[in-house]
C-alpha cells in the first residue's frame, strides 16, 4: 500500500494548529500561576489585616468568646479546626457590628445556622441584647453555652420550617450558610428581609466561587434550585457556590441592598438591609 504524504497546505494548517493549541497551554499555565499568586498575596494581605485588628478591642473580645467557647464546647471540632479558621470567613462583621452598635441600639439579634455559636455570644458581650439562635441540626451549639449566657436556641430550618418566635431583629447573622442552602436562596433571603426590624442589618459571609471554584455536583446555576418544598432530599453539604454577579442578582431579587462590602482572600462579607 503506497503512503500518500501530507499536502504542504496541510502540514501548514497542522502546524498553525498546534501553534494555537501550544499558546492556549501557556495562556492556561499563566492563568493557572496568576490564581496561585492572587491567593497567595491575599492570603498575605488578610494576615496582615487580622494582625492589625489584633489589639482593637472588638477582636479581644472576639478571643475571649472562642475561649469561652473552648470550655464548653460539646463538639471537639470546634478546637481541633473551626476556632483557628472561622475568623477568616468573617473576618469584616464583628468589627462592623461594634460600628453599627455605637450609631443604633441593638436590642434583639438573631444568628442563623449558628454552629458554635462564637458571633451570637460576641453580639451579647458587646450589644448587651436579647440573642436568638437557629440551626437545622443540635450537634454544634453546646447547651451549657446558651444556659449561661441565656441564648434562646431553637432547631429549626429556615429554608423550610416555620419561624419559631414572633419577633423583629436589630441584627442578623447568615455566616457560612447561604452555600448550604438546598433551594433557590431568593425565597429565604425574602422570609430573612421580613425579620429585619425598620432599620435592621443583615450581616453575610459566604465563600468565593473565584476562590473555590463552580461547585456543579448538585446544580449547574442557582437558578435550577427548586423553589422551598418539603419532601425533596436535603444534602448537609456545600450545595452551591456563588460569584459576585450571582449575589448581586439574588440580593436584588430579595429586596436587599448592600451598604458595606469586603472580601477575604476566599469569602465575601456583607452589610444587607431593605431595599
Amino acid at each position: 500500500m503506497k503512503l500518500i504524504k501530507p499536502s504542504v497546505t496541510n502540514k501548514k494548517k497542522s502546524a498553525i494548529l498546534n501553534y494555537l493549541l501550544e499558546i492556549i497551554y501557556h495562556r492556561v499555565k499563566i492563568n493557572e500561576l496568576y490564581a496561585r499568586i492572587l491567593k497567595k498575596s491575599n492570603y498575605m494581605l488578610l494576615n496582615c489585616t487580622l494582625k492589625g485588628y489584633l489589639k482593637e478591642p472588638w477582636m479581644e473580645t472576639i478571643i475571649s468568646c472562642q475561649r469561652e467557647i473552648s470550655t464548653l464546647a460539646s463538639n471537639p471540632e470546634y478546637v481541633q479546626f473551626y476556632r483557628d479558621n472561622e475568623i477568616y470567613f468573617w473576618l469584616f462583621i464583628p468589627k462592623w457590628i461594634n460600628d453599627d452598635r455605637k450609631k443604633t441600639k441593638i436590642e434583639k439579634c438573631l444568628d442563623i445556622g449558628c454552629s458554635y455559636g462564637t458571633l451570637a455570644l460576641y453580639c451579647k458581650k458587646i450589644c448587651g441584647c436579647d440573642i436568638y439562635c437557629i440551626d437545622f441540626i443540635n450537634a454544634y451549639m453546646s447547651k451549657p453555652l446558651f444556659e449561661k449566657f441565656n441564648l434562646n436556641f431553637a432547631i429549626n430550618n429556615i429554608e423550610l420550617d416555620k419561624f419559631p418566635w414572633d419577633v423583629k431583629f436589630d441584627v442578623i447573622i447568615l455566616t457560612e450558610v447561604l452555600e448550604h442552602f438546598n433551594f433557590n436562596p431568593v425565597f429565604t433571603l425574602k422570609k430573612i428581609r421580613e425579620l429585619l426590624s425598620e432599620n435592621g442589618k443583615f450581616y453575610l459571609s459566604t465563600p468565593n466561587a473565584l476562590y473555590h471554584g463552580k461547585l456543579t455536583k448538585y446544580y449547574s446555576n442557582y437558578s435550577d434550585m427548586p423553589h422551598p418544598q418539603k419532601g425533596l432530599p436535603i444534602f448537609d453539604d456545600h450545595t452551591y457556590i456563588y460569584n459576585s454577579d450571582e449575589l448581586l442578582d439574588i440580593f436584588n431579587r430579595a429586596g436587599l441592598r448592600i451598604t458595606r462590602f469586603k472580601e477575604t482572600y476566599s469569602h465575601f462579607n456583607f452589610t444587607l438591609i431593605k431595599n
